[in-house]
């Protein structure tokens, strides 16, 4: 199959599973009670006036299947309309203004997490069965497995509060550094175990015991040969990863008073503001998806077979 048919045909399967997330969002909002516009303590109302006009703007009198059509179309033609809690908010002003905020923070989590972690993966994998392969493999581990709100805490509580050498924020080039750090251990150490177990598995095969034969070096045949197909396991893996930086980016924003889509996307969702938790679960399931498409074009470059596979 060509590449570009391949790619066209993820596009298309993207907008079924877009909807799938759209239904279960809304089933859930739907599903956990409230009422918007009587909102717990703490949060302030609305006139009712105004109150009136969201309820005919959302369709939130109809059936439950009239509203969400409504909301379909209203996503799929990207006008996400306005707040049901605060007034002169619209959601497609908080999408456009905070959502880069936090794809920013997970690409330079991810920009270095993902270089650190192939590292640490290719030295243990060259090291199999030695004191650094210990080594490697125990610090995966412990990145792997430490809570990254446990983290936030002590670097907040010591970098920013105690000892002052940054501040919260995301204006700063210095205040970013935290944060980042902060996010990218966790995929660092879930990168460095899936590229060391793909490596060990890749240095057992045939063509690698056929490239020592022919005398070419052991970095060559590690760094270019093994590693080119240990990158697919790697690949395949891009969505579980993204994953976990973007839950973990809820934490980190929070803590640094980063104005990213987290602070939004909670006080929502303790309001019941039922346009505002939907459409910003939308916009991150798409970031989602967008990432799963290019791991998957790439995953079909490095691996040429899965085209011909899609052929049959």
């Amino acid at each position: 199959m060509p590449l570009g048919a391949y790619i066209a045909r993820r596009i298309l399967w993207t907008v079924p599973l877009i909807l799938g997330v759209m239904l279960v969002t809304f089933a859930l909002m739907r599903g956990a009670g409230g009422d918007p516009f009587n909102p717990p303590e703490g949060f302030g109302g609305l006139p009712e006036s105004e109150a009136r006009k969201l309820r005919a703007h959302y369709h939130l009198s109809e059936p439950w299947l009239v509203e969400f059509a409504y909301w379909v179309e209203n996503v799929f033609t990207f006008e996400f309309g306005p707040s049901l809690l605060v007034r002169d908010l619209d959601v497609a002003d908080i999408v456009r203004n905070a959502l880069p905020v936090t794809v920013t923070l997970v690409l330079l989590a991810a920009a270095w997490a993902v270089p650190a972690g192939v590292a640490l993966g290719v030295w243990a994998a060259s090291n199999r069965n030695r004191i650094q392969d210990l080594l490697a493999t125990s610090l995966a581990a412990v990145l792997l497995v430490v809570p990254v709100f446990f983290v936030v805490f002590v670097l907040r509580e010591y970098f920013v509060l105690e000892w002052r050498i940054v501040s919260d924020g995301w204006e700063k080039t210095s205040a970013r550094v935290l944060p980042v750090l902060a996010l990218g251990l966790a995929p660092a150490g879930y990168v460095a175990r899936l590229v060391r177990t793909a490596l060990v598995d890749a240095l057992e095969e045939d063509y690698v015991r056929t490239a020592r034969a022919k005398g070419l070096r052991r970095q060559r045949i590690l760094w270019v040969h093994a590693l080119r197909n240990a990158l697919a396991p790697l690949l395949s893996a891009a969505i579980p990863m993204i994953a976990l930086l973007i839950t973990g980016a809820f934490f980190v924003e929070q803590a640094f008073r980063i104005p990213g889509i987290s602070s939004f996307f909670v006080t929502a969702a303790q309001a019941r503001d039922y346009p505002m938790v939907m459409n910003l679960t939308v916009a991150l399931a798409v970031v989602v998806l967008v990432a799963n498409l290019v791991a998957d074009v790439l995953l079909a470059l490095v691996d040429p077979r899965i085209l011909e596979r899609q052929r049959r």
